[in-house]
């Protein structure tokens, strides 16, 4: 039981450190790849786990349960940062569509006098 605890543990610090590495060279895309492939892996020993537990256990637990928090703030600030991403790239699309054409929503009245009165 011990070593499954202890795979789960190790995985989700590989994924904490992939998560803090977001300045580093890899690309968005292989970190979110190399996640979804350890969060896999961690599903099948979390499936490994179960009662009843030893005292050792019940420490790797707490532990577990900590790591996950930190995993938890992490995996959100990624969606966070990757659904500021998506908001910008929209905003940035109609810009360019303004911009390519910024008469496209003007009022086609062409000078003509329109009579409220009739």
């Amino acid at each position: 039981m011990n070593a499954s605890i202890q795979a789960y543990i190790d995985v989700t610090k590989r994924m904490l450190v992939l998560l803090k590495d977001s300045k580093s060279d890899k690309s968005r895309e292989e970190r979110i790849k190399q996640v979804t492939d350890l969060l896999t892996d961690r599903d099948q020993y979390k499936e490994q786990i179960r009662p009843p537990f030893s005292e050792t256990d019940q420490q790797l637990g707490t532990q577990a349960v900590a790591l996950d928090k930190q995993l938890q703030q992490n995996l959100t600030q990624m969606m966070q940062q990757i659904k500021q991403d998506m908001r910008n790239t929209k905003k940035q699309t109609r810009s360019n569509h303004h911009y390519l054409n910024p008469y496209k929503n003007v009022a086609n009245y062409d000078g003509r006098f329109l009579d409220s009165k009739q």
